[in-house]
């Protein structure tokens, strides 16, 4: 079977010559004239790389990869952008949305091609090496006093409630959910993440190698970015805690 790209560009002679080029390489190549569109192929044709322009109406290339990265199916698709605009700011939107690469208009066909063919590549390895379920959650949306941003789920170290709402600790900081934990623990992959309690889900990485009985309750020595924590248990909890752990 050939491999697919959908092509994502309000730019009617730019789409069809990149149809074209790639057709002309020996792939199956779908268009789209706008980012609303796009997306219900994307979801309908699941194609294997998308190319996508930034700048259109109804639905820029930004929202439509926002789309794709929150989407448990279509998550882990390559996405390269193709964009006149190539300043840093635009360059770490997109980066921070989760695009894996960028094209500048106007480029040359051989920086087009080794872009898919790498892009493609790495796909490839990442699921060898990871064997990803595309049922877990990879990708969650939370936001800060800066505004929204996509997050690796394996990238992030604790979810937790705090006054009535739901946050999560990664790298970059507290984000404040739009996701229950109820919710959430549906879709992460449990082999990497354990809800200890009604207010705590860990990821793997952030618990330390021991747990310990301390004043009549079970608790858990964690570590949330380089602080160290304990983390109360039910007796039951603790038991299959002990169990995940060693998986």
């Amino acid at each position: 079977m050939s491999i697919q790209i959908l092509v994502i560009e309000d730019v009617v002679q730019i789409r069809e010559n990149i149809a074209e080029l790639l057709t002309l390489n020996g792939y199956e190549v779908r268009m789209a004239e706008d980012g609303a569109i796009g997306i219900v192929e994307a979801k309908q044709w699941q194609p294997d790389l998308i190319l996508c322009d930034i700048m259109m109406a109804n639905l820029d290339g930004y929202q439509v990869l926002e789309t794709i990265r929150t989407s448990p199916d279509l998550a882990h698709i390559p996405f390269i952008f193709l964009t006149a605009k190539a300043d840093m700011v635009d360059l770490r939107q997109g980066m921070g949305l989760g695009a894996d690469d960028y094209l500048t208009k106007p480029f040359l066909i051989s920086d087009l091609l080794n872009a898919i063919d790498s892009r493609l590549k790495r796909s490839k390895q990442q699921r060898i090496d990871l064997v990803p379920s595309t049922t877990h959650l990879r990708m969650i949306r939370g936001r800060d006093e800066k505004g929204y941003m996509l997050l690796k789920t394996e990238e992030c170290v604790s979810f937790f409630t705090q006054k009535r709402g739901y946050f999560v600790w990664h790298p970059r900081g507290t984000f404040q959910l739009d996701i229950s934990l109820d919710t959430l623990v549906t879709k992460l992959d449990q082999k990497q993440f354990f809800r200890v309690n009604r207010h705590t889900i860990l990821h793997r990485k952030s618990v330390q190698k021991y747990a310990y009985w301390d004043k009549g309750k079970y608790c858990l020595s964690v570590d949330i970015g380089g602080e160290p924590q304990e983390v109360t248990l039910a007796k039951a909890r603790f038991r299959s805690f002990k169990e995940w752990l060693s998986i």
